[in-house]
């Protein structure tokens, strides 16, 4: 997915949130971050893009545990797996530990990242407007 679907995706998501908890500025910021983390840190380290070093839900997961000892890191491993969760629909796909797991949607494709926005939309819209 584009960076503008990982972040608009996160945001949906955050917006659900606030239905059942207060979030703090620092959390939406950092789950903000974790959105686009594994993306920036391809481009850091100089891997390439899907890199299984960096895009591994292994590495998502062992950020939750870490968010026990601040919100922060809770948040940032938040955003992380809801990046990889998104790239697993792709064709080019994602990493659970060695297994690259794949989907249906292209990354490039306007409509299929429009798609992914239009799910996330309805989610919100079912979990938030029935009171």
């Amino acid at each position: 997915m584009k960076w503008y679907t990982h972040l608009t995706c996160i945001t949906l998501i955050l917006a659900t949130l606030t239905k059942f908890f207060p979030l703090t500025v620092g959390f939406i910021l950092f789950s903000l971050l974790g959105s686009i983390l594994p993306d920036l840190l391809e481009s850091w380290l100089g891997l390439p893009h899907r890199s299984k070093y960096v895009h591994n839900f292994a590495i998502g997961v062992l950020l939750i545990p870490l968010g026990s000892f601040s919100e922060w890191l809770l948040a940032l491993g938040i955003g992380y797996l809801h990046h990889l969760v998104l790239d697993v629909a792709t064709v080019t796909g994602s990493y659970i530990c060695n297994q690259r797991v794949r989907g249906p949607l292209r990354n490039n494709n306007l409509w299929h990242n429009l798609l992914v926005i239009l799910a996330h939309l309805l989610v919100v819209f079912a979990i938030v407007l029935p009171q």
